[in-house]
């Protein structure tokens, strides 16, 4: 699943119909209808505010006026097509006086949120495998110049570290370059959340 980082403001314009999409992180709906409410106050001349969240197992659209199906669930598809989570989005409009069509809207809301994503920063979860991997001190230079995150180091009788791995080849390259002299033990599989941008 994908996290957004921080909220973003973009703005489409069809027809001289105003699409404004804002995309929050939000961790409840209680959060969630806040912000509306604050969005709503800021555009009170707005012809509609459509919305779609998700926050886990909780979704939620509203097409507020539109025709039905027609905004709200075309911006929650296009969350979950682009796999995101404890997201809100909000798409104000301001009527252009040519009304669209079922499909135009359809299109005009998919677009506004899509376009919204791909300026945005996010958080992908990614599994992470922790690795306890010990060698001489000779040898100190190899883990310390091939390893991707070090997270702990421990100086005894000998070199300890504790990696974060994200490619489980280095681990081979490890092996190789140290004539097999390390020692490595894996310790867990956690998920990480690691910041990515979108459209990469």
């Amino acid at each position: 699943m994908n996290y957004l980082i921080e909220p973003i403001e973009h703005e489409l314009e069809i027809k001289k119909s105003k699409f404004i999409t804002y995309l929050f992180p939000v961790d409840s709906e209680i959060e969630a209808k806040q912000l509306l409410s604050t969005i709503k106050k800021q555009h009170p001349k707005a012809n509609h505010h459509c919305s779609a969240m998700i926050i886990d197992e909780v979704v939620r659209s509203s097409d507020d006026g539109e025709p039905a199906s027609t905004a709200g669930l075309p911006m929650l598809q296009t969350l979950q097509g682009e796999e995101m989570n404890h997201l809100l989005a909000i798409t104000v409009r301001y009527f252009g006086g040519t009304k669209l069509g079922k499909g135009g809207l359809i299109r005009a809301y998919s677009q506004s949120v899509s376009e919204a994503l791909k300026s945005a920063t996010y958080y992908v979860e990614k599994k992470i495998s922790l690795y306890l991997v010990t060698t001489d001190f000779s040898l100190m230079h190899v883990i310390e110049s091939k390893a991707e995150s070090i997270i702990h180091r421990d100086f005894g009788e000998k070199a300890t570290f504790t990696l974060e791995v994200y490619d489980p080849t280095i681990l081979d390259e490890l092996v190789e370059l140290t004539a097999g002299s390390v020692q490595i033990t894996h310790l867990e599989d956690v998920l990480r959340l690691i910041p990515k941008v979108t459209g990469q």
